[in-house]
């Protein structure tokens, strides 16, 4: 290999002392292991993600919704995701009275940033691999200038893999992340923002009217 020769998005994200045949042997043996389970089934080209779709209502108890967002939209604990056993967590973000899903997220927690970026270079490789006609790149880097996200994007929609570190389990800690969404600015995208702005408004309105309905105003 040239001393000029410039890594690739996949290679700066991964471990620095990871030498790729290394990584590329561990996404192989992974491509196995996953095969017949809905990360290998399921077509993130239709939307489909985790056992999720995106624009379909999701149909889980009030008490899966984790926090409500100040912009108008739930964050619901997936109740019956489909995922591989490695993946701990699957978040939605819906809308707020059709819980209409505009994004399918799964992830998992890591003592140390190193473990995070092993264990990212084995999914982005894995879906790299599978969608292989998606648009790749879009790197986003963090403080220390160090690769934190890569894209991969055919329209209308985007998969996103995420590295960040937040306080988890009283001590901070790495997730992996990686999205189903669609892509910012397609119709599908603009569509579903829509959606979330007008049941937002309506729902405001709604409490507004009841909160004035049951108080007492006489004399205000």
């Amino acid at each position: 290999m040239s001393s000029n020769h410039k890594p690739t998005a996949r290679q700066r994200i991964a471990m620095p002392t990871i030498m790729r045949n290394a990584y590329i042997s561990m996404f192989s043996a992974l491509l196995v292991s996953l095969c017949g389970t809905s990360l290998i089934m399921a077509d993130a080209a239709n939307g489909d993600f985790m056992g999720y779709k995106l624009g379909s209502n999701y149909q889980g108890a009030a008490e899966h919704v984790k926090a409500a967002r100040t912009n108008g939209t739930l964050i619901v604990q997936a109740a019956n995701p489909v995922k591989p056993d490695d993946i701990t967590d699957v978040f939605l973000i819906v809308t707020e009275a059709t819980k209409t899903i505009g994004q399918i997220s799964g992830s998992t927690w890591f003592d140390s940033e190193a473990k995070a970026r092993s264990f990212a270079i084995r999914y982005v490789n894995l879906l790299h691999t599978k969608y292989a006609d998606w648009q790749f790149g879009r790197e986003q880097m963090g403080s220390d200038l160090r690769i934190v996200e890569v894209n991969l994007d055919k329209r209308p929609y985007n998969i996103r893999f995420y590295l960040d570190e937040e306080k988890h389990d009283d001590k901070m800690m790495w997730r992996f992340s990686m999205t189903l969404s669609w892509l910012p600015k397609s119709k599908e995208a603009l569509a579903w923002n829509n959606m979330v702005n007008t049941q937002h408004i309506a729902i405001a309105d709604a409490e507004r009217k009841q909160m004035l309905k049951d108080a007492d105003v006489r004399g205000l």
